[in-house]
């Protein structure tokens, strides 16, 4: 198997079902916290997250196995990134540099042979190899796509009082 080809189309098309995840969300719930029952994060959370975890630790874990140095950006890695968190972004510019640095990452693909894929390094996950590593983002993306996916199709049956038409909404009490 060829695994940059592979991870290449694994990486693209899981930056691409998590974008569109987010993009189901109707704009006004993008930054409302949901119930605890889908979670802590916002969307817009979410997709901060995302961005900063593949610039602080994706790409250049990835950059290890084409000799840079280990990454200090991931020493203080989830305090850095509360700090670094507001409800001031904006959600689009977000996405677009997300999936910038995603492109990032598939364009290191072509460098990696079949025998890089096997070599471990030591990692902010231990001693690992660069197929381990790249398979964490490939679920890292996953499990936010996961996250977020309900956030827009969480729906129910309401009766609206004053033509008694029914209709699908989101469920209110999961917004609040």
């Amino acid at each position: 198997m060829d695994l940059s080809r592979w991870f290449s189309e694994q990486l693209k098309s899981s930056a691409d079902g998590f974008a569109w995840a987010v993009e189901q969300i109707p704009a006004d719930r993008r930054f409302v916290t949901p119930s605890t029952l889908l979670g802590e994060w916002n969307a817009a959370r979410h997709v901060f997250h995302m961005l900063y975890y593949e610039q602080a630790v994706a790409l250049p874990s990835m950059g290890q196995w084409l000799g840079k140095p280990y990454p200090s950006t991931v020493n203080n890695f989830d305090e850095d990134e509360d700090a670094a968190w507001g409800n001031d972004h904006d959600l689009e510019p977000m996405l677009a540099d997300f999936r910038e640095i995603r492109a990032e990452q598939i364009a290191l693909l072509p460098n990696f042979d079949a025998q890089t894929w096997n070599e471990t390094r030591n990692t902010v996950w231990g001693k690992q190899t660069l197929k381990w590593v790249v398979t964490k983002t490939f679920q890292h993306t996953a499990e936010h796509t996961h996250d977020v996916l309900p956030y827009g199709f969480v729906l129910g049956y309401v009766c609206t009082a004053s033509t008694r038409e029914w209709r699908i909404e989101p469920y209110p009490f999961l917004f609040c």
